[in-house]
């Protein structure tokens, strides 16, 4: 019998005493480390869980990185843009208040600052997040805007904003500053005064837009035609003192301006006023001198002052602004049809007692010799009682009574009875006046033709209406309405796109545009594209922007192509010439299917296009030009950064959740910035003579247009709104980032779950681990020191 040696190292309880202290080992570096293990195959079956909150985690620390970086470029913009909010109300303050005080330069002191706080915006609009520019849309590697100097004075190789205004002033003055008026000379008459535009088709100067008179006896004609005129012929009459005439203007900024002038005997004439002939005998001739002279005072004021202030915020827009338009030809006369002038001619030719053709001078009373042929005499006389004629013209109905007890003519409110008894005054012209004061038209409408019938001449804006009846009959009168007849007028905003001419209304165009029809055959509808979007002519009923009725003026169809585009400037029409403004004119492209109805309003050219900013005066002598062109190639480029479409917003974009985004993007051509980048370098650049007659006014002309438009107006983007746009940007970051810290800890308690360790639970199992190795070891010496004698 062999009896084996008891090896501890081999042993049951040595291999038990070793697990132990891999245990008690495994312990201590969980208590000194807090991870279950050094490795994932140690953590358990919940460590899955544990990497994949890792990752979030990860992902939480980049946007976290993310959202810095952006806010810092949002607090840098935000900060430029509140010094541009301070330089706004800087200008604005001093524009207000300036006082009329000029330099040798020709400037005020707000003018002086406004110069200097230009050069202050463009180095805001040039700030720098990092590398980035942060008004420069995408192109954020580009400078935003040019340097200040260049964009005033220009380089050596292209023109500054100091050129074009100036070019600007000497075409909407003209080469005599007067606006390119003209009054004419020699005047139409002796007692008239004319004045008109220069050119048909011309963007620069004054525009006639209105002409109201009180002046006793005098006609006002216009404004119409082409050029657009108007005149004032006294008629030989002079006015009386305090009546008035006034002129309403449209200036090329858009803005009105009128001129009231008033007959006067003071002496010295008062400003704004023109002196009444007082010779002996009175010459209404000279009147008329007069108020020729103080008009052409008067205009040459208003051109030299507000004119010119005027022309110096448009030479701004045409800088700075992207806006452009297109405009048409003056539309062709002749292609219009109205209800127009019509005479009637009575069916009785009238006789006298002696049957020759009567005259004006026939007498009305039966014992005369000669007179009124009897028949109609006693059918009007219709002893005892007379016999009515009511006629209906523009002032409404009145009567005509021929009375057989009277012997007079009387008229009260457009009422008239003629007496027809023994020894009465009257005569045939009685009646014809009796009949054009009835219908309110001049007296020179109604006349007695040269085989003795009466004719009436409706007028080009009255009907006439004769009721039937025994005085009718009896001088053979029937009602006399305008016809549907082509007319040579200009088109004007109320002129109706198709359809007849009414009784009283406007004229509508000859070469209409249809509505088309089912059939049979179909016809389709006439349409006009604009930008891509067609515009459709329908019978009635029209709805939407893409719908037009046939029957709607050209006003209504400029607003619908306007709504198309989307122009801030709505399109115009004036002197029969059309043009289409447009924000965008790149975009700018309109044609028709009905090109003859297309060309009747002057666009006789496909498609219509619109000119590109920045514009400039299109010709030399500058004061007859009658154009603006694309002056890219020749002038400086004030803004630089990137102007595709989109929002501005949108040119910066940064991912902070995995499912939000911010845009935070911000262009220094944006109209809140551009209108007071303009502003400013307007009233900053703008300069006059030290001495000049006219100087104060104009630059309180131009302070009262520069207070205006830094002043906010409806509908219109301000420097705030572009703040609250990337404020609202760092509230979505700050409420991303909230939730971000809560998913922080939470994803964090899952990792601490499936790989901590807890040091308390570490501790109790080191404990038992610690007895339990020491009763192996004590259990292992006892063994250790078994001999097979004790062991026996």
């Amino acid at each position: 019998m062999s009896i084996s040696s008891i090896n501890y190292s081999s042993s049951v309880l040595g291999s038990q005493i070793r697990n132990i202290n891999q245990q008690l080992t495994d312990l201590s570096t969980q208590l000194s480390t807090g991870k279950l293990s050094q490795n994932y195959s140690g953590m358990g079956t919940n460590e899955g869980f544990a990497i994949a909150g890792r990752a979030q985690l990860s992902n939480i620390a980049a946007y976290t990185d993310t959202m810095t970086n952006v806010n810092v470029s949002i607090n840098l913009a935000n900060t430029a843009l509140q010094s541009l909010t301070t330089i706004r109300n800087t200008v604005q303050t001093g524009s207000a208040n300036t006082a009329q005080d000029l330099n040798v330069n020709g400037q005020t002191v707000a003018q002086n600052t406004a110069a200097a706080q230009f050069g202050s915006m463009v180095g805001v609009l040039n700030t720098q997040s990092g590398n980035r520019y942060l008004f420069s849309g995408t192109a954020f590697n580009t400078p935003s805007v040019a340097n200040a100097g260049d964009i005033i004075n220009g380089t050596t190789t292209q023109a500054g904003f100091k050129t074009v205004m100036a070019e600007r002033q000497a075409a909407d003055l003209g080469a005599n500053g007067m606006g390119r008026l003209v009054l004419a000379t020699p005047q139409p008459t002796p007692s008239s005064v004319m004045v008109s535009e220069d050119a048909a088709v011309s963007p620069f100067g004054l525009k006639i837009a209105a002409v109201s008179s009180t002046l006793t006896g005098a006609t006002v004609t216009g404004p119409s035609g082409s050029p657009v005129s108007f005149s004032v012929d006294l008629n030989g009459v002079n006015p009386k003192n305090g009546d008035k005439l006034s002129v309403q203007f449209t200036l090329p900024d858009g803005s009105t301006e009128q001129i009231d002038l008033t007959a006067s005997t003071a002496t010295p004439t008062p400003v704004g006023s023109f002196a009444i002939d007082a010779s002996v005998p009175v010459n209404p001739n000279n009147t008329a001198t007069n108020l020729n002279t103080a008009l052409n005072t008067a205009i040459k004021k208003l051109a030299g002052t507000s004119l010119v202030a005027a022309s110096a915020v448009t030479a701004g827009d045409n800088f700075f602004n992207t806006a452009g338009s297109a405009t048409a030809n003056v539309a062709a006369t002749g292609n219009l049809r109205s209800y127009t002038s019509t005479t009637g001619t009575g069916s009785v030719a009238l006789q006298d007692s002696a049957l020759a053709i009567a005259s004006t001078t026939t007498s009305l009373d039966s014992s005369a010799t000669p007179h009124l042929n009897g028949t109609i005499l006693n059918a009007l006389a219709n002893a005892p009682t007379g016999t009515t004629l009511t006629i209906t013209g523009a002032s409404g109905a009145h009567t005509i009574t021929f009375d057989p007890n009277v012997t007079t003519v009387t008229t009260a409110s457009g009422n008239t009875t003629i007496g027809l008894a023994s020894g009465s005054a009257a005569k045939v012209s009685d009646i014809l006046n009796a009949i054009a004061t009835a219908a309110g038209i001049p007296a020179a409408n109604v006349t007695l033709s040269a085989g003795g019938n009466i004719q009436i001449a409706t007028g080009t804006g009255t009907d006439v209406a004769v009721t039937g009846g025994a005085a009718a009959t009896a001088l053979g009168l029937s009602s006399v309405t305008r016809g549907s007849v082509a007319s040579t007028p200009q088109i004007t905003g109320s002129t109706v796109l198709s359809g007849t001419a009414t009784t009283g209304g406007p004229e509508v165009l000859s070469a209409a545009f249809q509505a088309g029809s089912a059939g049979p055959p179909a016809v389709n509808p006439d349409t006009i594209t604009v930008n891509g979007q067609t515009l459709t002519f329908v019978a009635s009923g029209a709805s939407g922007p893409n719908q037009i009725n046939i029957t709607d003026s050209i006003t209504t169809l400029l607003g619908k192509i306007d709504q198309i585009t989307g122009t801030t400037k709505p399109s115009t029409i004036h002197g029969g010439v059309i043009t289409i403004n447009t924000d965008d004119p790149g975009s700018l492209n309109i044609t028709s299917s009905n090109s003859t109805a297309f060309a009747a309003l002057g666009f006789t050219t496909s498609p219509v296009t619109a000119t590109k900013a920045p514009l400039r005066v299109g010709s030399s002598p500058l004061g007859s030009a009658t154009t603006l062109v694309n002056g890219s190639a020749t002038t400086v480029q004030w803004y630089l950064g990137n102007d595709g479409p989109g929002s501005p917003r949108s040119t910066a974009m940064a991912r902070v959740d995995d499912s939000v985004t911010v845009q935070y993007g911000a262009q220094a051509n944006e109209d809140a910035i551009r209108k007071e980048l303009q502003a400013v370098a307007v009233f900053g650049t703008f300069s006059t003579s030290p001495t000049g007659q006219y100087s104060g006014g104009q630059v309180a002309a131009l302070s009262l247009r520069v207070t205006q438009a830094l002043t906010k107006q409806p509908g219109q983007q301000r420097i705030e709104d572009i703040q609250t746009d990337i404020a609202m940007a760092q509230n979505t970051m700050k409420d991303a980032g909230t939730r971000q810290t809560q998913a922080k800890a939470q994803l964090q308690t899952i990792i601490d779950q499936a790989e901590s360790a807890p040091p308390d639970q570490v501790a109790s199992e080191i404990l038992s681990l610690q007895n339990a190795l020491q009763a192996s070891y004590q259990v292992t010496s006892n063994l250790a020191q078994l001999s097979l004698v004790k062991f026996l």
